[in-house]
């Protein structure tokens, strides 16, 4: 694999380090912060939200393994590409199409596609599938 790919993947479990790990290890170490800041001012704190935050900081901890091999460690990605877009067709773009939408979800649904645009672009899908094996 060419070495421009191996950094667009690193940097792609960098983010994901940052974002799930940092986002997952609030929800979990301090709830109420992450429901006020990450859930739009949720004030229940339930045992799905500590579900998610614990999945999040364990796709964070194990994107960690990807600076070291980023094709060994690419379903970590594609659990990301496969849930957030996932999130996006059957919970985001319906609920923007019913005008049921705030800032935080406007926010969120551009950042998500982003993020599911660079990966669907980003993953060797071919060096995937030869991971597998």
């Amino acid at each position: 694999m060419e070495l421009s790919a191996l950094v667009n993947l690193r940097m792609m479990y960098g983010a994901a380090v940052v974002g799930a790990g940092l986002v997952g290890a609030i929800t979990l170490i301090a709830p109420s912060t992450a429901g006020r800041y990450i859930f739009a001012e949720a004030t229940e704190i339930d045992v799905f939200m500590r579900i998610l935050g614990a999945l999040w900081l364990a796709i964070g901890l194990v994107a960690v393994a990807g600076f070291s091999d980023p094709v060994r460690y690419l379903p970590v990605l594609l659990i990301q590409l496969v849930y957030k877009s996932a999130w996006l067709a059957f919970a985001a773009y319906p609920a923007l199409a019913s005008g049921k939408s705030s800032a935080g979800l406007i926010a969120l649904t551009l950042l998500f596609t982003m993020w599911v645009l660079a990966l669907a672009i980003l993953i060797p899908f071919r060096a995937l599938m030869f991971t597998a094996i």
